[in-house]
This record gives structure tokens, C-alpha cells and sequence, in this order.
């Protein structure tokens, strides 16, 4: 209801009616971020129907984030993409995944990966299920094996711009700079208004300069 009420006074307000389709655009990510009390969405007859309004809303949401006038409108627009990623579809899927992140803030890492096992093998194409899979084996020391999550993740979702940066994260901890450098540039390609994602790639891109000199 807080959501809603955020939304409706964004909406309407002054600067609110120069955007008001990215607000009503919120509260279609509102309607889709609820799980549903169904199976998982592989055994729903409503499942690829949900699914495909998903990334409806997901491939305007981005073209919207691409396009955005300041770094407000972006984080806004970045909040509802990584609201439409939270969520699984089903309740089964957000339930499994609630009692993993509390495994892994327990730290009680070989529970919590074998229940991440679990939810990516139920819901392959749930890209959260992959990056927090990757941060599961990251806390126990696998950072090869997290790269590979986070590589698979990007294959479910190429504009996984969460997914980008984590990965780029780990190949600088190994060294691997220049193809970090790509990746961050690729989710500044996602996300132009990022301006933390910015000044890393920034970084970076002069770190590589001065190895080079």
C-alpha cells in the first residue's frame, strides 16, 4: 500500500506528469512482482502468460533506463527492474529463496548452497537464483565456480546489469581486468545515468592505462 501511494503521488505531482507511464508502468511491476500462490511456474497454465507479460514490462523498463533524463529517474526505474528480478513467479520459488538468504546470512554456507542448488534447478530461467548461487560459492571460497553462476545468469539475462558488475568484481580480484572493463561497459550501455558504475569503470579504465605506460 506504501508502494502504491509513493507511486500515485509520483504520478501527479509536477514533475510526475512528464513521467507519468513510468509510474503506471510501477504499478504493473507492483501486480508482477506478486508471487502467486500456484505451483511453480513451469506447472502453472498462467505461468508462460505471466512470464511473457514479465519481460514486456522488463524490455520497457530498459528501454526507459536507457533513455533516462537523470540519475533520479534511473535509480527509480533500476528499482523496479531489480523488483521484476526478486521475484520467481511462484511463492514456492520467493519462499525457497527467503530461507537461502537467511542461510547465508546465518552463515551456514553448505545449507544454503544446497538449497540454491534446489532453486536453480526449479527455476533455471530466475536469474536471481544464479547470482545468489554465485554469491553462495563467493562466501565459501569458489570464486571460479561464482563466475560461472554469474556467466549463466547472463545467459538467462544478457541485460542482467547486477550479474555485469559481480562478475567484473571477481575477474579484477584476479587480475582480469581488460574483460572486467568490457563488462562494465556493457552495463553502462544498460544503464547510462549509473554514476557509481561509471566512475568504477573510469577507475579501472585508468588502471589499465597506467599498467600500460
Amino acid at each position: 500500500m506504501q508502494a502504491l501511494r509513493f507511486i500515485f503521488h509520483f504520478a501527479f505531482s509536477a514533475r510526475g506528469l512528464a513521467v507519468r507511464g513510468l509510474a503506471l508502468l510501477g504499478l504493473v511491476v507492483i501486480g508482477l512482482a506478486a508471487p502467486s500462490r500456484a505451483a511453480p511456474p513451469d506447472r502453472s497454465v498462467a505461468g508462460p502468460v505471466a512470464a511473457e507479460a514479465r519481460q514486456k514490462a522488463l524490455t520497457e523498463l530498459f528501454a526507459k533506463l536507457r533513455r533516462a533524463p537523470d540519475a533520479q529517474t534511473a535509480a527509480q526505474i533500476r528499482g523496479f527492474i531489480v523488483r521484476l528480478w526478486g521475484h520467481s513467479g511462484s511463492a514456492t520459488g520467493d519462499l525457497l529463496m527467503a530461507r537461502a538468504e537467511s542461510l547465508m546470512k546465518g552463515a551456514k554456507g553448505p545449507e544454503a548452497a544446497a538449497l540454491l542448488d534446489r532453486i536453480v534447478a526449479l527455476y533455471p530461467d530466475w536469474t536471481l537464483g544464479w547470482r545468489r548461487r554465485a554469491q553462495s560459492a563467493v562466501l565459501q571460497g569458489d570464486s571460479e565456480g561464482a563466475m560461472l553462476d554469474l556467466d549463466h545468469a547472463l545467459g538467462v539475462e544478457s541485460r542482467d546489469f547486477m550479474a555485469m558488475r559481480e562478475l567484473a568484481s571477481l575477474m579484477r580480484a584476479l587480475g582480469r581486468n581488460v574483460p572486467a572493463l568490457e563488462l562494465l561497459r556493457r552495463a553502462l550501455e544498460i544503464d547510462p545515468q549509473n554514476d557509481p558504475l561509471r566512475r568504477e569503470a573510469e577507475q579501472l579504465e585508468q588502471q589499465i592505462e597506467g599498467n600500460r605506460i
